[in-house]
C-alpha cells in the first residue's frame, strides 16, 4: 500500500470523532427534571427525581429515577405503595466503577407514593424521601 492509498483509508477514521463531536453540545448532555414527559418516536425519556423535586406525572411506560446522590458502602432503596402503578426496578449503588439510581417503571394510571431511604451497611436506615408519581 502506498502512502497516497494509507493517507486516504485513514480519512474517515479522523473525521468520525468530529462528527460524532458536532452532534453534541453541552445543552444536548445536561439532563433536566420535568414535571411531565413528552413521546419521542415510541420511545418515553426517562424522568430524574431529586430531593428537591418530589412530584411529577408522568405516561405508562416511563422510566423514573430518583437521584439522591451517592450512596458510598450503602445504597439507596425505593419502595413504591402501589406497584400496579409503579413497579420499582432497581436500587441506587455502587457497582464497581459507577453508581446507579434507584427507580422503576410507570406501570398504569393511578399515583403512587414512593420512598426512597438509604440503608447503610453499619447505620440501618436513613431519613426516607417520599416522591408522589402520578400516571395519567
Amino acid at each position: 500500500m502506498n502512502r497516497r492509498t494509507l493517507a486516504l483509508a485513514a480519512v474517515p477514521l479522523l473525521a468520525l470523532p468530529l462528527v460524532a463531536g458536532a452532534c453534541s453540545s453541552d445543552k444536548d448532555s445536561k439532563s433536566s427534571s420535568t414535571t411531565t414527559t413528552s413521546e419521542v418516536g415510541n420511545v418515553l425519556p426517562p424522568v430524574i427525581l431529586t430531593p428537591e423535586q418530589t412530584t411529577t406525572t408522568v405516561k405508562p411506560g416511563t422510566t423514573v429515577t430518583f437521584d439522591m446522590g451517592d450512596p458510598g458502602e450503602g445504597s439507596f432503596v425505593a419502595t413504591s405503595s402501589d406497584e400496579a402503578v409503579f413497579k420499582v426496578t432497581s436500587e441506587g449503588k455502587v457497582q464497581g466503577t459507577f453508581t446507579t439510581n434507584a427507580g422503576g417503571v410507570a406501570e398504569a394510571k393511578g399515583k403512587a407514593e414512593v420512598t426512597v431511604q438509604f440503608k447503610g451497611s453499619v447505620n440501618g436506615l436513613g431519613t426516607p424521601t417520599t416522591f408522589t408519581i402520578t400516571v395519567d
